[in-house]
This record gives structure tokens, sequence and C-alpha cells, in this order.
């Protein structure tokens, strides 16, 4: 089933009707009242597993992968990330496939609206930290970042009211 879940999805994929819906559809998988807007853009077969890359809307589609996880007889774990709707969503409480657990988002230090003497004293770490998205296996990693600051935040909440100062933001992933 794991073999023939790939080639399902890699057909979608090399065949640029890579609409989840489309898959859905062709499957005589009723759609009627689900969100289906995502795009498959990657599929890769291991010894025991798929990973699948998607591209949705607003949200993961979860409804859409237990559709296709009872149809194939699998079971799946997905990690989420919606920026413009703070939906950071890792179902992998194992670790096994994805061990993230915090993020931040990219940010340019130039475009903050930092006071001058703010700027001077930690603007050069916060390009470093900024200069793109960074992921976190645990507190204590994001903690590290921020050290320099002299941030003694207990848990992401504490940190993100001390990074309220610089319009930043650390993200924890749900866990569902």
């Amino acid at each position: 089933m794991l073999q023939a879940f790939y080639a399902d999805v890699q057909k979608y994929i090399e065949s640029n009707e890579d609409w989840v819906g489309h898959m859905l559809e062709a499957n005589r998988i009723n759609t009627d009242e689900m969100r289906t807007r995502g795009f498959f853009q990657h599929c890769e077969l291991n010894s025991d597993h798929v990973i699948v890359g998607m591209e949705t809307a607003w949200a993961p589609l979860p409804e859409v992968w237990d559709l296709m996880a009872e149809k194939y007889n699998l079971s799946y774990v997905y990690i989420s990330e919606e920026c413009g709707c703070e939906v950071y969503v890792n179902t992998d409480s194992e670790g096994r496939f994805f061990t993230d657990r915090y993020l931040l988002n990219y940010f340019e230090v130039d475009h903050l609206e930092l006071a001058p003497d703010v700027l001077a004293k930690y603007g050069e770490r916060l390009r470093e930290i900024g200069s793109e998205t960074s992921y976190y296996e645990d507190f204590d990693e994001v903690l590290d970042d921020f050290k320099e600051f002299g941030f003694n935040s207990e848990n992401v909440d504490e940190l993100n009211e001390c990074l309220d100062l610089f319009g930043i933001k650390v993200y924890e992933f749900e866990l569902e």
C-alpha cells in the first residue's frame, strides 16, 4: 500500500494535476464540504515511509490525510506552518520524522521599529538571529539564541513578552 500511495501521488505531481482534490476525486472520495486547497510539491519513497511535501492555504488538511490514510491503510504524521494565520502544528509527538518544536520566523532588523539605543545595543545580534527562519528542537536551544539579551524565561510565552520589545516572536508547534 505504501508503494501504491507513492505511485499515485507521484503520478499527480508528474502530470501537473497536483491539486489534492484531483487525487481524492479520482479515488471516488467525496470532497463536499471539505477543504482540499493544496498542492503536492514532492514525494519521496523510503523503505518504510513516504515523505510528501504539500503547499496548502491557511491550515493543514488533516481531513484529507485521514481519508488518504484510510484508503491506503497507512498511518501518518505531519508538520505544518502557516505563518499568516500563525498555525504551527507537529503531530509527530515521538519526534521520529519531525523534531522541530519551536520556530522563529525570518525578520529584517532594518524593518523593525527599534529605538536607536536598542538598535545600537542589539542590532547586530538580531541580524544574525533573524537572517533566516530558525527551527529548534527544545526550548533551551531557543534560549541560547537569546541569552545575550539577559532574558530569564521559563517558557515561550514569557520569552515572547521579552521579545515583544523587538517586534519578533517565537512560535511553539502544537502537538496534536
